[in-house]
């Protein structure tokens, strides 16, 4: 991992600062929130402290009703959205709902839900009944051999005076209530009541009737009687919610009051919802603006919006609720309850808020961090690169480059610098010293050699004995070997001062080689030579001579080491830009572990029993003259072992 990459993550674990805030914001906004719910508590039990013992404003009653818990008989009126029409269909009204009251009586069964809309009461009436008996048609309603099912309604008006109506008819469609009036000499006629009317409906396993009752004529009371008969003119069953006898109302008619909804209208804020249940948990107002935020989408900014729609969880709490009772006056009684609801968009603005001043200040500390870290990464990856190609440039042909960069600087990376300047110093010294050992050891040994050799010259011409001629022929042998070291010590350095004067000229190579290769069969006729060489010129920028030097090397090389009649092969052609000089030749692999050291200095890796003089030095002059045309020397063993070959890659092919 780069030092970039690694400068780079470290800047990017600032953004922990960001999460910091976002969960302290989280935080900030759960303590708003409970102080909200406290708030809304509050509120609740002042409003519910209000409301009590207000029988008045949570139903519309007479005054002198009353109002106690609801019983099994009474009805809550639900509110109505819009006024039924009065077919005996249950199309316009609510499925399911929870104010329905059923009263059984074996197979028979009867549903009751009240409603009510603008100025007008609705009953719906559901009979369960096997045997649907209809009135005779074109008969009397008060003869009592013409008598089907009915129903009876009663109720109280607001003086709570009683009146009963009833229904009949003799097949499905609209109805009217009536009711019965006894005459003079106790005679009783049947009086239809124009403002009660309905319709009734055939259902499966039962009829439906829809009423409309004017709220102008209902009181506190109200119930609903069936009378239930297997065929005309029999005796009734009768179940409801009316005294079988007296045909008197059991239970009370709950509608709410109208001017609840106004009263907490003056309580009413944006985001909130005020909400007033009986004590049957019946809605009896609610006064909504929980749709109407606080603050719109458009001022909180595209920011915050950006930050809200990241960071918002699935479990963040959209609404605060509060709920108080409300009693009567004597605190025992239970009248109903108050519900507020608030959404959290309040405590939302402020999280938000305080969240993306957060946010901005952190992100764009953040990112400066990055960059500037970033930038300082750069600026020492620089450095670092110039620190590698100084090291890697440090060895050229004329020595080693001890002026390295940053050395001037005052940091770790500047002692790095001066250090590898130390070292690249005593290196070149003693690199400076191997160069000039050869010459000096040259040059002091030849004058003992000299005296050494004009000694054995006159031993010679002496008379000794043929024990002392045996080490006299060794002493001259030892003298001839250590002479030869001089000569090859003497032209490795002069093919060094060559290498340093050597003029370049632009020359064929092709030419070159394939002149060489004829000199060769001439002056090695105990081994054979093959070439393969491109038909056109190739042009290079170089030293001729050092070039023909270095091929008299690499094939001295070839010759000592194949067998008589061997054939050494010289190939050249260009590659990438290079021209590629290869020598093959049969004979012993190279051991894997002396390929490194083959073109360095006195190396050799000749067996033992090879007698004759050799000092590594041939290809340690290759590697030289190589290196002068900018290129480099290499060996390697023939792909079926049977030999080595020895590569040259010199630069600038014409």
């Amino acid at each position: 991992m780069s030092l970039r990459l690694k400068l780079l993550l470290l800047g990017l674990a600032t953004l922990v600062l960001p999460y910091g805030g976002f969960e302290y914001a989280r935080e900030m906004e759960a303590a708003l929130r409970d102080g909200e719910q406290q708030s809304l508590q509050a509120i609740a039990q002042t409003l519910a402290a209000s409301l009590q013992g207000r029988s008045d404003l949570l139903y519309r009653l007479p005054t002198d009703a009353g109002l106690a818990a609801p019983g099994p008989d009474d009805l809550q009126a639900v509110p109505l959205l819009a006024a039924p029409f009065l077919d005996g269909y249950a199309d316009e009204w609510p499925r399911n709902s929870p104010f329905r009251r059923v009263f059984s009586d074996g197979p028979h069964q009867l549903t009751l839900l009240a409603g009510v809309h603008e100025r007008m009461a609705y009953l719906l009436i559901e009979v369960r009944d096997p045997h649907v008996v209809f009135d005779a048609p074109g008969v009397d309603v008060l003869d009592p051999a013409a008598f089907g099912d009915r129903i009876w309604i009663a109720f109280t008006d607001e003086s709570g005076t009683q009146h009963q109506y009833f229904v009949a008819t003799a097949g499905p469609g609209p109805v009217r209530a009536r009711r019965t009036e006894t005459q003079d000499l106790g005679r009783q006629v049947a009086i239809e009541e124009p403002r009660i009317v309905g319709g009734w409906q055939l259902m499966s396993g039962g009829y439906r009737v829809e009423l409309r009752i004017p709220l102008a004529m209902l009181g506190a009371r109200l119930g609903v009687l069936v009378d239930e008969r297997e065929r005309r003119g029999a005796d009734p069953k009768s179940f409801g919610t009316l005294d079988h006898d007296t045909l008197a109302p059991a239970g009370k008619l709950l509608i709410p009051s109208p001017e609840l909804t106004n009263y907490l209208s003056q309580f009413i804020q944006p985001g909130l919802r005020l909400t007033v249940l009986g004590a049957d948990r019946a809605v009896l107002s609610e006064v909504d603006a929980l749709s109407v935020a606080t603050v719109s989408s458009a001022e909180r900014g595209v920011l915050a919006q950006l930050y809200r729609r990241l960071l918002e969880r699935p479990d963040d709490v959209k609404v605060v609720a509060a709920q108080a009772t409300i009693t009567g006056i004597d605190r025992k009684q239970l009248l109903g309850s108050v519900q507020i609801v608030e959404t959290a968009e309040r405590s939302l603005t402020l999280r938000d808020k305080a969240l993306t001043q957060l946010l901005n200040f952190t992100l764009l500390t953040s990112a400066v961090a990055v960059t500037l870290m970033f930038a300082f990464a750069a600026w020492l990856a620089v450095r670092l690169a110039r620190l590698r190609r100084a090291s890697e440039s440090a060895l050229t042909r004329e020595g080693l480059v001890t002026d390295f960069p940053e050395t001037g600087a005052p940091d770790e990376l500047g002692d790095v610098a001066r250090s590898f300047s130390m070292l690249l110093g005593r290196l070149n010294e003693y690199t400076g010293y191997l160069r000039t050992l050869a010459g000096k050891l040259a040059h002091e040994i030849r004058t003992p050699l000299t005296i050494v050799r004009s000694s054995l010259d006159n031993l010679e011409s002496e008379s000794v004995t043929p024990s002392a001629r045996t080490y006299l022929d060794r002493a001259r042998v030892g003298s001839e070997r250590l002479n030869a070291i001089l000569v090859a010590m003497g032209a490795a350095t002069r093919v060094e001062e060559a290498i340093q004067g050597a003029e370049r000229s632009r020359f064929d190579l092709r030419a070159l080689m394939d002149s060489a290769a004829g000199a060769y069969r001439t002056g090695f006729p105990q081994r054979h030579f093959a070439t393969d060489l491109p038909e056109g010129p190739l042009m290079i920028e170089g030293a001729p001579d050092l070039i023909v030097q270095m091929l008299d090397k690499l094939i001295d090389n070839a010759v000592d080491f194949s067998p008589d009649q061997a054939t050494i092969t010289l190939r050249l052609h260009a590659a990438q830009g290079q021209a590629v000089i290869e020598v093959d030749n049969p004979g012993p692999a190279l051991a894997g572990e002396g390929h490194g050291h083959l073109f360095e200095s006195l190396w050799q890796s000749r067996a033992d029993g090879d007698s004759r003089p050799h000092f590594g030095l041939g290809l340690y002059i290759v590697r030289l003259i190589a290196e002068f045309h900018g290129g480099r020397a290499e060996a390697a063993n023939l792909p079926d072992r049977s030999g080595a070959r020895f590569r040259v890659l010199l630069s600038n092919p014409g």
